[in-house]
């Protein structure tokens, strides 16, 4: 009888997980600005902000990692890009609950945009948490417009699919999981990535 229960309980978990992947974390994605960055694809500007990685032996931001999101934007002409070069601080404490951690990151974004407005239509962050001993316990993406709306949101763990068959190690291989659920994701409502 404690097996089946733990099954019910990790099977539950999983499927309130599945809908924070897809975007529809709720109460954070503007649904409306999520239909408008899909009308636009192709058609938009993005500023990409340096990659936050959170966590490990140390907390740092890579504009390496930005720049290889940066250059997938424009290489499938998802729209024209600036990059930044300003840290967005993210100064939440790490928590056990990765949806407090999404939620309280995407609010410093907001209120850093709120301070510093950006010249596009839309800025982008990646957020990565390493853990203590240094593997990879999530991935996290960002794309609010101009006026602060959340258009985009992304938690990938070990639950999701393009997380755990890719089996991260490095921040490099965050970038490359979080580049291929972009390319599935910013598609145009017909179903197309680009005109």
């Amino acid at each position: 009888m404690k097996k089946k229960w733990k099954i019910v309980i990790v099977v539950a978990a999983m499927c309130a997980a599945v809908p924070l992947m897809m975007g529809g974390c709720k109460g954070i994605l503007d649904e409306e600005a999520h239909a408008e960055l899909l009308g636009r694809i192709g058609e938009t500007s993005f500023t990409v902000f340096p990659t936050y990685v959170r966590g490990g032996p140390e907390t740092y931001y890579s504009a390496e990692e930005a720049g290889k999101i940066g250059a997938f934007i424009t290489a499938d002409g998802l729209g024209t890009v600036t990059m930044s070069e300003a840290e967005v601080p993210i100064t939440g404490p790490w928590h056990s609950n990765q949806a407090k951690m999404l939620r309280e990151s995407a609010e410093a974004f907001r209120a850093y945009i709120a301070d510093n407005p950006i010249a596009t239509e839309y800025a982008l962050l990646p957020e990565y948490l390493i853990g203590g001993r240094g593997g990879v316990g999530g991935i996290h993406c960002y794309v609010l417009d101009k006026d602060g709306r959340i258009a985009e949101v992304a938690l990938l763990n070990s639950h999701h699919k393009p997380f755990y068959e890719a089996d991260p190690k490095t921040v490099e291989d965050c970038t490359d999981i979080l580049i291929g659920v972009l390319r599935d994701w910013l598609v145009k409502p017909d179903g197309t990535q680009k005109q």
